[in-house]
């Protein structure tokens, strides 16, 4: 496991007080993996420690002179923590280590196993900043770019906004009062504006490198899932074209010849040789498959139009949240954000 975060903290479980926070019994040791979060205190010896997938959500929060974090499990169970501005002295926290333990949560929680393409802390706006003052309705969080979507975290709401990449039909670099944004259109018109911010300042101020930089790297991952969705798309092309020429001369095929030219894994196939069979009347025979040509257009129709191909296979599962059809292999949802 790749340690992320490593500090003196304190730490509490169950709703925050101020007292408690700061108490010399909640003093410890805070170590955040890419798996894991943990805590072990320094009176006690007592380790604490929640698996990352089970997270579901956190957030930045101010209690007197500490920026503390609040992490949610099970909906209702809460922890709050933060690091230590010196040593392990608890009476003080840095808000620049406490949004560096939150960047490194966000990085842990929502990268889904992609490599990360960029990451920095960001400003975001549902549709387009305010032409009067671009400060208005400004959320603050931290914003992660994976060759899959983007995510972004809200510092201070029970929320995370994904924009995955092959939902995005238009990026548009706007000035507003002198200021570089970026405005995303999706393919269902809805609209979000986006801003990099710098790390370390007290104030809301502006990075225009940084936002240059996003703006770049998001025009590079559509384009790459453009070219990559055209060549799924002729792969899918090809095997079709493999299978309706095996079924023109046999009513019979074998179950690992079905299998290697849909180029799907044991485990996937056998997931759907079955209902297939239900649905098309095909017979299945041992090793082979028998098939019944007058559902053969049906079920070609099928696998060009029902099966979404992957690189799993044709294999894609509905959220339960929200109906959408996602890859059988995701995590989160790309739509609503809701564990699979």
């Amino acid at each position: 496991m790749v340690i992320l975060f490593e500090s003196y903290g304190n730490f509490v479980s169950g709703e925050a007080n101020y007292f408690a926070l700061i108490s010399k019994k909640s003093r410890g040791t805070i170590i955040l993996t890419d798996r894991t979060f943990s805590f072990k205190s320094i009176k006690d010896q007592i380790l604490f420690q929640i698996n990352i997938s089970e997270i579901d959500n956190f957030v930045i929060r101010k209690r007197r002179n500490l920026h503390t974090i609040e992490l949610t499990i099970d909906k209702v169970n809460k922890y709050n923590f933060y690091p230590h501005k010196r040593g392990n002295s608890s009476l003080k926290s840095s808000k620049t280590l406490t949004e560096y333990l939150f960047q490194q949560l966000t990085r842990a929680a929502y990268k889904n196993d992609y490599p990360v393409l960029y990451e920095t802390k960001a400003a975001f706006w549902k549709g387009v900043p305010s032409e009067v003052d671009w400060k208005a309705k400004l959320h603050e969080g931290f914003l992660i770019l994976t060759e899959n979507g983007l995510s972004f975290k809200f510092f201070n709401k029970n929320s995370v906004y994904h924009e995955k990449v092959t939902q995005i039909k238009d990026i548009h670099r706007e000035l507003i009062d002198s200021v570089a944004y970026i405005q995303i259109v999706n393919i269902q018109k809805k609209i979000t504006s986006y801003l990099a911010l710098k790390s370390n300042s007290r104030l809301i101020k502006q990075d225009e490198l940084k936002t240059d930089k996003l703006y770049e790297l998001i025009n590079q991952a559509k384009n790459y899932k453009e070219t990559e969705q055209l060549q799924i798309e002729e792969k899918k092309r090809e095997l079709i074209k493999q299978i309706k020429t095996m079924l023109a001369v046999s009513s019979k095929i074998k179950l690992d010849t079905m299998r290697l030219a849909l180029d799907m894994d044991e485990k996937e196939f056998f997931e759907k040789i079955f209902r297939w069979a239900k649905k098309f009347n095909f017979i299945v025979d041992g090793d082979e498959v028998v098939v019944d040509h007058d559902s053969i257009p049906q079920f070609m129709d099928n696998l060009a139009t029902g099966f979404k191909i992957s690189n799993h296979g044709f294999v894609k599962v509905k959220c339960s949240n929200c109906g959408k059809l996602v890859e059988f292999s995701a995590k989160i949802c790309p739509y609503c954000g809701r564990k699979m």
